[in-house]
């Protein structure tokens, strides 16, 4: 375990936790002026977290760390970090 694996760890999951929330935004400004908005938001908004959790367990080169190893939770903790504040801030 080295300082460079925690590094990259932080840095590749935050990057992936602001292309989620950038997926959100273009979700939630694309249902807003549909019909049953809420609905068609959440059913996409799902869609395309589940689209970007396989892209995040391809691209993750920790693939192979169990889920406690340390590299994994910091890159859990910093990827749910910039996830919640950003979602805080959302104004609809």
């Amino acid at each position: 375990m080295k300082n460079k694996d925690f590094l990259l760890s932080i840095v590749l999951n935050v990057f992936l936790a602001y292309l989620w929330i950038f997926l959100i935004y273009l979700i939630f400004d694309f249902v807003k002026l549909k019909d049953n908005a809420l609905l068609f938001g959440i059913v996409l908004a799902s869609i395309g977290t589940l689209l970007l959790a396989e892209v995040v367990r391809r691209v993750n080169p920790f693939i192979e760390y169990k889920i406690t190893h340390p590299v994994k939770v910091a890159g859990f903790i910093s990827f749910g970090f910039i996830g919640v504040v950003n979602l805080y801030w959302i104004s609809f």
